[in-house]
C-alpha cells in the first residue's frame, strides 16, 4: 500500500476545516441576518469546492508520465490555480453586490445576533490562520502551487474573518448598522485584488512561461562556463510544470571531440544544473558539432 504524499494530505486536511467553517458560518448568517458574515460563508463555500477541486489536482499532477502524457501531468496545477483564481474573483463580485444591496435596502442586526456572529468569526478567524501557517509551511516543503494557492486565499480569510469582527465590534459598541455592509464591501475589494496574481500564476503555467530570469541565466552561465571544451550555448529553452522544471539546450562542441567525451562533460553540466535547487528536473541537452543557432532561428521563423 502507498503513502499518501504531504500535499494530498494537506489538501484533505484543507477541505476538512473548510467544510466545517462553510456550516458555521451558514447558520450564524441565517439566524443574524449579516450580509458580512454571509458573504464570508459563500467564500468559505467556494473554499471548500476549490479545496476538494485541489485534492484531486494534487492527486491527478502527482501521476506519473504515460504514453499519452510524455511530461507528466503537473500542467492540472496551473489549472487548479486558475480556476482557483477566477472563484475567488466570482466570491468577490458576489461580495460586492450583497453589500451593495444592504446599503441600498437596510435590514438592522439584533444585538443577540451581533454576539453569535462575533463568536462565530473568532472561531473562523483562528482556524483560518492555523489553516494559512500548515498551508505555507506544506507548499515551501512540496513546490505545491496547488498548496502555494490555498495559502493565498485562506490568507485573505484572515483579513475577511476579522473585517467582519471588526464590523461585529463597531455595530456592538456603536450600533451604526452600516458598518456590515462597508466592511463586507471592502472584503470584496480585497479578496479581488489577491485573485489576479494566482490567475497569472496559472495562466503563466499553462503557457509555459520560462522560469525565473536569474535561474535560466544561472543555466546558461554554467553550461557556457564550465568546461573549456564547451564552444557555445544556444537555444536555452525552460518551463515549469507542476513541481518539475523543465530545461532544454544545445551545446556545441568541436566536430573532432570524441562523443564519449563530450556526453560526459554535458552529464557534469546537467549535475550542476539540478543543484541549483531542490526541484525535479527534465534536462535535455542537445549536442552540436558546429553552431547551427541561425538554423534554428530560421526554422521557428517557418523559413525552411
Amino acid at each position: 500500500m502507498g503513502t499518501t504524499s504531504p500535499a494530498r494530505t494537506a489538501t484533505r486536511v484543507t477541505t476538512s476545516v473548510s467544510f466545517c467553517l462553510v456550516v458555521l458560518k451558514t447558520v450564524v448568517g441565517l439566524a443574524t441576518g449579516s450580509v458580512a458574515v454571509i458573504a464570508s460563508a459563500v467564500d468559505s463555500a467556494l473554499d471548500f469546492l476549490v479545496s476538494l477541486f485541489n485534492m484531486f489536482a494534487v492527486r491527478g499532477s502527482e501521476k506519473p508520465r504515460d504514453d499519452n502524457h510524455n511530461y507528466g501531468h503537473g500542467k492540472i496545477e496551473g489549472l487548479a490555480a486558475l480556476l482557483e483564481g477566477l472563484f475567488i474573483l466570482g466570491s468577490a463580485l458576489f461580495v460586492l453586490w450583497k453589500s451593495a444591496d444592504k446599503l441600498i435596502h437596510p435590514r438592522p442586526i439584533a444585538p443577540s445576533g451581533v454576539d453569535l456572529a462575533l463568536a462565530a468569526m473568532i472561531v473562523s478567524m483562528a482556524a483560518s490562520a492555523l489553516l494559512v501557517w500548515f498551508l505555507r509551511r506544506m507548499s515551501r516543503r512540496t513546490r505545491s502551487l496547488v498548496l502555494e494557492a490555498d495559502a493565498l486565499h485562506y490568507r485573505t480569510d484572515v483579513w475577511s474573518n476579522g473585517a467582519v469582527l471588526a464590523g461585529m465590534v463597531v455595530i456592538r459598541i456603536t450600533g451604526w448598522q452600516p458598518a456590515d455592509a462597508l466592511i463586507a464591501g471592502a472584503i470584496g475589494v480585497y479578496i479581488a485584488a489577491a485573485a489576479v496574481p494566482l490567475i497569472r500564476k496559472g495562466l503563466d503555467m499553462l503557457l509555459d512561461h520560462a522560469l525565473p530570469e536569474s535561474l535560466t541565466a544561472d543555466i546558461g552561465r554554467i553550461a557556457a562556463t564550465h568546461s573549456p571544451l564547451v564552444n557555445g550555448v544556444h537555444e536555452i529553452r525552460t518551463r515549469r510544470s507542476g513541481d518539475i522544471n523543465f530545461v532544454d539546450l544545445h551545446l556545441v562542441f568541436d566536430e573532432e571531440i570524441p562523443l564519449g567525451v563530450a556526453h560526459r562533460v554535458s552529464d557534469e553540466i546537467e549535475n550542476r544544473i539540478r543543484a541549483l535547487d531542490d526541484v525535479r528536473w527534465s534536462i535535455n541537452i542537445h549536442l552540436d558539432p558546429v553552431d547551427d543557432s541561425h538554423k534554428d532561428r530560421k526554422r521557428e521563423r517557418g523559413e525552411g
